[in-house]
């Protein structure tokens, strides 16, 4: 079959070095030209695909269940479409299997504009799902904390930017507390770091456990938990907090037979006009002391006017 789409050699040095398959398809949809993608993906060589049917013989139709398409066929909705979309197929691989692919169709002009024929574009959709899962579990290990599985510091700061800079456009009200176990070492040095890792998981569970959902909490480091809470009035925000400081003091693990409990200090503030995320946490942190120095088991809360919707 002639070939009427002729190829520069640095054409085809650049059709074989992409990394989507390429089919070029005359207007009986014959394939008259294959790149070294299309071989991998399909596991054709050209010569055994040139001249037959890309219709009738490799792609197949998702909807039919992987029967090569024949009536509704991506290639048929799309040769004439001067905006081609992407759509959802599978190619009928070499060794009997079908290859789930997103295909895009373009179609090819002569110099008089006539529609002469159609390049199919290609690609696998399982290795796009695959990187795209792996990129989200890779983020999920970067933003999670290893032992307690809630967000770790770099999440949270990354976070509390993000509040500080809505709340600075829209006036989006939320408050920052600081939360920090009360004489952990002591846990540790008394009954092991194996059972203050326990201490620390229950914690971070718990806090979670009595947080509203649109709500956030993070291991900031050590024995420390960084809340970001939003939309919250000053009189519910000094309940909530002073619920989830009896929480921990009732909550409790066992390790060995041994029962341990602890109790937690919580420092809260809420942004003030030229704020920064680093000065929210240090006053945070300020009214967190000031709860230790108090004697801790406590919540201290900013001296604010706080009128969360």
């Amino acid at each position: 079959m002639s070939n009427p789409f002729i190829l520069t050699p640095q054409q085809q040095i650049i059709l074989d070095h992409l990394m989507n398959g390429v089919y070029f398809v005359d207007t009986k949809r014959d394939i008259i030209y294959g790149n070294m993608a299309a071989e991998r993906i399909s596991g054709f060589k050209s010569e055994e695909v040139l001249g037959k049917s890309f219709r009738d013989k490799i792609l197949a139709d998702t909807s039919s269940n992987g029967i090569p398409c024949r009536e509704r066929c991506p290639l048929t909705e799309n040769v004439n479409n001067i905006n081609p979309t992407v759509v959802t197929a599978s190619l009928q691989h070499k060794d009997g299997y079908c290859v789930p692919i997103q295909i895009c169709c373009v179609p090819l002009l002569d110099g008089d504009n006539n529609v002469i024929g159609a390049a199919e574009i290609f690609e696998r959709s399982d290795a796009q799902e695959d990187l795209n899962l792996q990129l989200k579990e890779l983020k999920e290990i970067a933003y999670r904390d290893s032992l307690t599985k809630i967000p770790n510091r770099r999440y949270m700061e990354e976070a509390l930017d993000e509040w500080l800079l809505v709340h600075d456009k829209k006036d989006w009200p939320f408050a920052v507390v600081m939360g920090d176990i009360d004489f952990f070492k002591d846990v540790n040095d008394k009954y092991g770091h194996d059972a203050g890792d326990l201490v620390l998981k229950k914690v971070a569970s718990t806090l979670r456990k009595h947080l509203r959902t649109m709500d956030v909490v993070g291991r900031w480091g050590g024995e420390e938990f960084l809340i970001l809470m939003q939309n919250i009035r000053a009189k519910q925000l000094g309940k909530k907090l002073e619920s989830l400081r009896k929480a921990i003091e009732e909550s409790m693990v066992e390790d060995d037979g041994v029962e341990i409990k602890v109790t937690m200090s919580f420092g809260c503030t809420v942004p003030r006009k030229g704020d920064t995320p680093l000065s929210l946490v240090g006053r945070a942190d300020d009214f967190l002391y000031k709860s230790k120095r108090e004697g801790r088991n406590r919540v201290s809360l900013d001296d604010m006017s706080y009128e969360g919707e």
